[in-house]
């Protein structure tokens, strides 16, 4: 027999006014039979569990039964006593008609209305010895299943631990016994999180953290700890149990994950491409994500444009050049969709879609990838545009050798036998016909010193070389100018030279020794190339523009090769282009140099009638004036 009794020195005397009063402070579980007996032993209470055993019930004496100790005596002996409780191992005889035969009695000394009871609580041996063997077997599950686990009373002191917890914490349970469970998981947590554990408990919270540990080999360990407080029904006691499931294995394959993730990220965004995802989903186009290139490039906030419709994301023109193209290729079945596309800022795409198709999901995933070639088409613009011009340089270059060979030789030789006459004539002292040959001499100078000069701006013209300094001028003073240089030459052909300038300052913005050469070149052709009649430089102001008429009524160009006659070194035959013997340059440059100047360039011209050019400049201070 075990016993256990406490001394009255420490535990008080239970008075109750009445048995009702005794009854709310006491609940009586039926699982466990249980009763109340006066100091004769008579019976004042009891559970159905107890009657059901003992077959006794309320006002009947519980010493008839035969009992090892005799339970008479011991209530007999605790009540000559001053102790309060008492429990003890109760063995029944043979014969008695009891269901179980052993017992562990708990005995409390009680008083209701001032009078002595005493209540009995039996506890079935062969019951304890299951519910101990269950416990032994729960813990040796627990220890050999490797489980952390960790029980703690209502105040969170630990009153049990796994030895599998007692390894993780690298302490032994007599260490932790009866300690305070953040204090002993304080080394993992920070200040706050152990704040937070110590409201949990005191006020019965779920509390959750994931912490890591070191094993015995350095190799860090990832645990999930969760602390459940658990009520035990019929019981006010509360506890607290702590598990710990080892995730070390879920966090680092986790953390592959988010490493492959980041570096695909990494890679993602340093491609130069724009890239960008969409799904298709029930026939609607869903924004997935995108490269920082994309979103920088077209201003979209990734994370707040993730599952938006697509046509909220991206431009309209863009979106619908893409819905166009998803259609395409479900009709063609094609494997890739390709297509340009300029967005509002004029830059020049190229963009290839692919897609995975989802039938788990029942979705289309597309991949959008978008390569600027801005830079590079006008990089090939630029290319063709210095092919071209070295095709016109070199088509100038054999052009120039083939008609300079001629134009360049025949003045040379006139200037060469007006040497030779100059020598007879110095001999013979006629002076009068070296004054005559000095001034053809000069003229040949001054045409073969205006073809070098034509030659040399057609080059420039054409290597975009030309350098222009433009200012506000009123062009009638450069016509006028002309008009003076030139009236000499037409009085010697004795032709009609007229000037006929707008009587209001006709002002444009212009480069004048350009402009100047420009009419000098007209007006030379139409002087030269006109034997009879009249030539005429006119201005005027019509429709807000400065227009510069140079007319005469000379042999005049076929209509049909006027636009193949402005091209250099191009002749037509009795040529109205020719500068002395006709190299095929005025009209190229004056033409040429009107559009450098931002004008326009027009002829009118019928053959053996006469020709008519037209130039037409923006006016800066248009005044208005009479019809042509």
């Amino acid at each position: 027999m075990s016993n256990n009794i406490n001394h009255p020195s420490s535990v008080e005397h239970k008075n109750y006014l009445s048995l009702s009063e005794f009854e709310s402070f006491y609940k009586f579980p039926d699982g466990n039979p249980l009763m109340i007996v006066d100091t004769g032993c008579k019976i004042i209470f009891s559970n159905s569990s107890f009657r059901n055993i003992f077959n006794l019930s309320e006002n009947e004496a519980f010493f008839n039964l035969s009992s090892e100790p005799d339970i008479s005596y011991l209530l007999l002996a605790i009540t000559g006593s001053n102790f309060n409780n008492f429990h003890f191992d109760l063995f029944f005889t043979q014969g008695q008609d009891i269901k179980d035969f052993n017992f562990n009695v708990e005995i409390e000394r009680i008083y209701i209305e001032e009078k002595e009871y005493f209540v009995l609580i039996f506890n079935s041996l062969e019951e304890k010895a299951r519910l101990e063997e269950k416990i032994n077997n729960l813990h040796t599950a627990l220890d050999h299943g490797n489980i952390p686990v960790l029980v703690t009373d209502s105040e969170g002191r630990i009153s049990y631990a796994t030895n599998s917890f007692e390894f993780l914490l690298k302490r032994d349970i007599e260490y932790i016994y009866n300690n305070p469970l953040p204090d002993i998981l304080a080394p993992y947590l920070t200040i706050e999180e152990k704040r937070h554990l110590e409201d949990c408990i005191e006020n019965f919270k779920t509390w959750t953290k994931t912490t890591s540990f070191l094993d015995m080999k350095k190799n860090v360990l990832y645990y999930e700890m969760k602390l459940n407080p658990i009520f035990r029904a019929g019981e006010d006691n509360l506890r607290f149990i702590l598990t710990a499931n080892d995730i070390t294995n879920f966090v680092l394959k986790n953390q592959i994950i988010k490493k492959s993730e980041r570096r695909l990220k990494s890679i993602i965004n340093n491609i130069s491409d724009l890239l960008f995802i969409f799904k298709e989903k029930d026939g609607e186009l869903f924004f997935e994500n995108s490269n920082d290139n994309f979103c920088k490039t077209f201003l979209i906030d990734k994370y707040k444009s993730i599952k938006k419709p697509v046509n909220s994301v991206i431009e309209e023109k863009l979106f619908g050049m893409l819905v166009n193209s998803i259609k395409e290729f479900d009709e063609a079945n094609d494997g890739n969709i390709e297509f340009r596309y300029r967005d509002l800022k004029e830059r020049e795409y190229s963009i290839s879609i692919s897609f995975i198709d989802d039938r788990v999901e029942d979705e289309k995933i597309y991949i959008v990838s978008m390569r600027d070639i801005t830079d590079q088409i006008l990089y090939q613009e630029q290319l063709k545009k210095a092919y071209a011009k070295e095709m016109n340089l070199n088509k100038l270059k054999t052009a120039l050798l083939e008609n300079m060979s001629h134009e360049i030789r025949t003045p040379f030789n006139a200037l060469s036998g007006y040497a030779e006459i100059i020598d007879d004539c110095v001999m013979e002292k006629d002076y009068n016909t070296i004054l005559d040959l000095v001034t053809a001499f000069k003229d040949v100078l001054s045409r073969v010193l205006h073809l070098f000069t034509n030659i040399v701006e057609v080059f420039q013209i054409e290597a975009g070389e030309t350098e222009l300094e433009i200012v506000e001028l009123n062009c009638n003073q450069v016509l006028r100018s002309v008009y003076n240089k030139m009236s000499e030459f037409a009085e010697r052909k004795k032709i009609d030279f007229h000037l006929e300038l707008e009587e209001n300052e006709l002002n444009i913005k212009t480069d004048w020794s350009k402009l100047e050469m420009v009419i000098n070149s007209l007006v030379d052709n139409a002087l030269k190339y006109t034997d009879y009649g009249e030539v005429k430089i006119h201005s005027r102001l019509f429709n807000d523009k400065a227009e510069i008429r140079i007319s005469d009524t000379g042999s005049g160009m076929d209509t049909t090769r006027i636009k193949q006659l402005l091209e250099p070194f191009v002749q037509e035959e009795e040529a109205y282009v020719r500068n002395y013997e006709g190299a095929g340059l005025g009209l190229t440059v004056a033409n040429k140099l009107t559009t450098l100047l931002g004008g326009d360039f027009n002829v009118i011209s019928s053959k053996n009638k006469g020709t008519t050019v037209i130039l037409t400049f923006p006016s800066v201070d248009a005044m208005g004036a009479d019809d042509y």
